[in-house]
């Protein structure tokens, strides 16, 4: 038997729900991918640049929210 299929997002472990994309993993977390940069699995993604991407259990997708300043 196998449990859940599981990914982790900036160090959490959540559910995956099958099917589920990059974009819309975003969309549930109320992020707006201009204002990020994503890595999954190492692969990094300025915000503007997020693919439709496919999300599958083991994944590791670190979001790191873009600061401006001077």
């Amino acid at each position: 038997m196998t449990g859940p299929a599981i990914l982790t997002v900036n160090g959490e472990a959540r559910p995956l729900t099958p099917g589920l994309t990059l974009p819309a993993l975003l969309r549930d977390l109320n992020i707006d991918p201009a204002r990020v940069a994503v890595a999954v699995n190492d692969d990094f993604y300025p915000g503007a640049r997020v693919p439709e991407r496919t999300l599958e259990a083991g994944d590791v997708i670190e979001i790191v929210r873009i600061i401006g300043g001077g």
